[in-house]
């Protein structure tokens, strides 16, 4: 018999609340949250994978360490997720993270030491990361993968992908295709697609005749998906024989047609010379003019392995010489103008880096020297560094930040903190603006784990701190903002400037760092203007701008990263310019980009009431109304219809954050002093004490994640029915990504004696658990997990080890595990006395 009640939980989930945490100020960062006490302590809780916490920890190195293997390392291959290594023996080793089996040691587990997977390897061709398999050859040429496949199944150990009656020297792995060459100068395809086989169904090995021996061939992916799904797979080759002469065979893709309906593809079969595949195969980016005018000549030319690469931060290049002399470069821009290049090593015989991390950048390098020694710099985020103490530090409830003074406010970039504090100095911790702390002239992020003083020449009363830029205001109304790293700079040349006054500008009472908005204290807004110089030689400096078309009663500014702006005037009224892309001036934009047409003049935006303050993100905005709800548009919040927020005690205060493009983070403050978090929460940064996503708001506990965090004990709580009806405090055993998780259930008053615990878990399918740990499709009776235990209030508890210990990890992204007790399941469900501890999700 089907447990009838189960659609309860759903509904019932929705319906979970809780008191909350008092605070005076609050920040919200990508995977990470600040609040800051009434006596000026910093609490921090979430990711500390960057040492965003400030507690003295971090996955990140800017020195370079040994990773030690047992025999001599030959070969390696990086990606954005783990790290392969062919040893001089035929070993191939793994380790990172295992999220799509990408590791090959049979498991999903993320490992963060060496362990061998493979043996008798002659060359591994491809690390595919979590979204193409990773590809080998053996010893007698033979080519085998593992990872996540073409056809979407997850091999979690090498398997041997074809039977090739000829021994491989090269193997490439495009789409559903897959190609190799012999030791004869034969070329074998096999997999979808194949090319010149008349058919996109699935071949095996098919040798390509009628073509000379080839000494190098390359393949790629030809099939175009519409907007209706995928065409049948296509691919094409393009090689050189020993003779020098270029060929081409197989499919290229010429147009989609109609909504991509009538795609074309033109035909090289049988094979036939090819000028184009000389071009490809013939085109070689050789690195940055910096480098070929120094006559560096690089022989290996390659970018850092991403699953995204974000031109609008810095693109990470490496290359070494012939004779070992590795080198890094930086971009800002797709239009590659050198940036920074460096010589970080010599010796070298092969290198591999990669980008990952909770950023689109956040780089780290790999290489390998003539002795053997295999070296490793930078992020740790996905245990890249082959350390067991490598583990990723994360907290799901608040710790305090160990700071010289008590803090006046508290500021948040991406992945790292800033604390400004009554004595007017200020601190700033984990990664962020790259000006400090460098360590050579490729700007590698200084990653700090704990408070470090940030070199500011005056007094600040006011900071504002937005990723690369901050701006502080001093007693007097002056504004000083750091100013654009350019070529050459100096330490003094990175120290903030002061905006002048020359143009009329008056003395300020309110900043926005994004976008350098200002308000005087007569109440007109300026922009801080752009750094440049009024003739030639000429110091540089700001020219601040006033912006024409708002009322001259501005309170309080904003902007988003998109360029939206926003102004609150003293009647309540928000004006908006700039972009209105992504509904942020309260219009429908069809379509979600950038290009949306901009507003040149302000204007009143459409609210629900009311606004007294105004809070921005990335692509969000949000108001508090006069009526005590919060408004909110943008990505997060449904574009230009809006999300409202209403809680049980008006909100004060709200900070929001994204973590990707559509999802993100949100704090309240309510005027109750307590705080309530919404949205992602996956590394913590809820402050809820698990580690799950809020699909209605959820209250922050204390440190010890078993009471309500009390950060101003003078302010009365408002009473609210929608107390949960216990706390759990969870323990993630490995790191963020692991299916290693266990946690303590606290009682609470009312509870029966002698209660069972039941464990569950729902998505597209139900699972129970029972007391031997293992899980199984949700049936009645429900079993207990444990029974008779002594949970009648909030100092009685019982652990839970290994939540998820026996757990099947492979398809079940999107499931949320419940833990839940009372006298019996109709009884826990009837008194609401369950919570959702976990969501089994894809963290990028």
């Amino acid at each position: 018999m089907q447990l009838r009640i189960l659609p309860s939980i759903a509904g019932l989930l929705l319906a979970l609340a809780a008191s909350a945490a008092p605070a005076q100020t609050i920040a919200t960062g990508a995977r990470h949250s600040l609040a800051l006490t009434a006596d000026g302590s910093v609490l921090a809780w979430g990711d500390n994978r960057q040492g965003q916490l400030g507690q003295g920890r971090n996955a990140y190195s800017d020195a370079d360490r040994v990773i030690p293997l047992p025999a001599k390392a030959v070969s390696l291959k990086t990606s954005a997720t783990h790290a392969l290594v062919l040893d001089e023996e035929g070993n191939v080793w793994s380790w990172g993270t295992n999220r799509k089996g990408q590791l090959g040691d049979g498991s999903l587990t993320d490992r963060a030491t060496p362990q061998v997977i493979f043996r008798n390897a002659a060359q591994i061709t491809y690390n595919g990361g979590d979204l193409y398999p990773s590809t080998l050859i053996d010893r007698n040429g033979q080519p085998w993968w593992w990872g996540p496949l073409p056809s979407g199944a997850v091999q979690a150990q090498p398997v041997q992908s074809a039977a090739i009656p000829a021994r491989l020297t090269a193997l490439m792995q495009e789409g559903a295709t897959s190609a190799g060459l012999d030791d004869q100068g034969v070329v074998w395809a096999w997999g979808e697609g194949v090319p010149c086989t008349g058919s996109p169904a699935l071949s095996g090995p098919v040798a390509m005749r009628g073509v000379p021996p080839i000494r190098r061939f390359s393949l790629t992916d030809q099939t175009y998906g519409n907007m209706y799904g995928r065409n049948p797979p296509h691919s094409l080759v393009y090689a050189q024989d020993r003779d020098g002469r270029y060929w081409a065979w197989g499919s290229e893709f010429i147009t989609g047609g109609f909504e991509g309906l009538w795609p074309v593809w033109k035909d090289f079969c049988p094979p036939a010379q090819s000028a184009d595949a000389q071009r490809v195969m013939d085109a070689a980016y050789t690195g940055p003019d910096e480098l070929r005018n120094l006559g560096v000549v690089l022989s290996y030319v390659d970018q850092a392995r991403s699953k995204t690469i974000d031109v609008s931060k810095q693109a990470f290049y490496y290359g070494w010489t012939q004779g070992g002399d590795l080198w890094l470069w930086t971009y800002r821009d797709s239009s590659h103008a050198t940036y920074t290049v460096a010589q970080v090593a010599s010796g070298v015989v092969e290198a591999g880096a990669y980008s990952s991390g909770p950023d689109a950048y956040l780089p780290g390098l790999m290489y390998i020297t003539r002795d053997g020694r295999l070296h490793v710099r930078g992020t740790n985020a996905r245990l890249h560094h082959g350390v067991a103490d490598g583990d990723l530090d994360s907290s799901s409830s608040p710790h305090k930040v160990a700071l010289p003074g008590p803090a006046a406010s508290v500021h948040t970039q991406s992945n790292g903190s800033y604390a400004l504090l009554k004595d007017g100095r200020v601190f700033r911790w984990g990664s962020g603006d790259p000006r400090y702390g460098s360590q050579d002239r490729v700007r590698w992020p200084a990653m700090l784990p704990l408070p470090s003083l940030v070199d500011a020449p005056v007094a600040f009363v006011k900071l504002a701190a937005d990723n690369e830029l901050w701006m502080g205001l001093d007693a007097s109304g002056n504004v000083w903002s750091t100013t654009p790293v350019e070529q050459g700079a100096t330490a003094q040349d990175l120290r903030p400037a002061m905006v002048p006054r020359s143009t009329g500008l008056p003395a300020v009472r309110d900043i926005a760092a994004r976008g350098g908005l200002l308000v005087g204290v007569d109440g007109t807004v300026w922009t801080r203007g752009i750094w440049t110089s009024a003739s030639a030689g000429a110091p540089k400096a700001f020219v601040p701008t006033q912006v024409s078309g708002l009322p001259s009663t501005i309170a309080q500014v904003a902007v988003t990263r998109v360029g939206g702006f926003f102004a609150l005037d003293a009647s309540g009224s928000v004006w908006y310019w700039g972009s209105h892309g992504f509904g942020l001036g309260g219009r429908d934009t069809a379509q979600e980009h950038l290009l949306s047409p901009a507003v040149k003049a302000p204007f009143v935006l459409p609210l629900p009431d009311k606004a007294v303050s105004i809070h921005t993100s990335d692509y969000n905005f949000c108001a508090v109304l006069d009526d005590g709800a919060a408004f909110c548009r943008g990505r997060m919040f449904n574009g230009h219809l809006g999300q409202l927020f209403r809680l049980h005690a008006p909100v004060r205060e709200v900070s929001i954050s994204v973590d990707g493009e559509r999802e993100g983070t949100v704090h309240l403050r309510l005027v109750d002093g307590t705080v309530w978090a919404w949205g992602k929460g996956l590394g913590g940064q809820l402050g809820s004490g698990t580690y799950t996503n809020a699909a209605e708001p959820v209250p922050v506990v204390d440190e010890a994640g078993t009471a309500d965090l009390d950060l101003a004990p003078a302010t009365p709580n408002v009473a609210t029915p929608k107390r949960p009806p216990f706390r759990v405090k969870t323990r993630l055993e490995g790191n963020l990504r692991s299916l290693s998780f266990g946690g303590d259930v606290f009682g609470s008053a009312g509870t029966p004696a002698g209660s069972n615990v039941y464990l569950l878990a729902g998505g597209s399918t139900w699972l129970q658990r029972d007391a031997q740990g293992r899980w199984g499709p949700l049936g009645w009776p429900v079993p207990a997990v444990a029974s008779g235990v002594q949970l009648a209030s909030e100092t009685q508890s019982v652990p839970l080890d290994h939540i998820l210990q026996q757990f099947p990890g492979s398809g079940l992204a999107g499931l949320r595990v419940y833990v839940g007790y009372g006298r019996d399941v109709d009884e826990m469900l009837a008194a609401r006395r369950f919570r959702e501890v976990l969501e089994l999700a894809p963290e990028d």
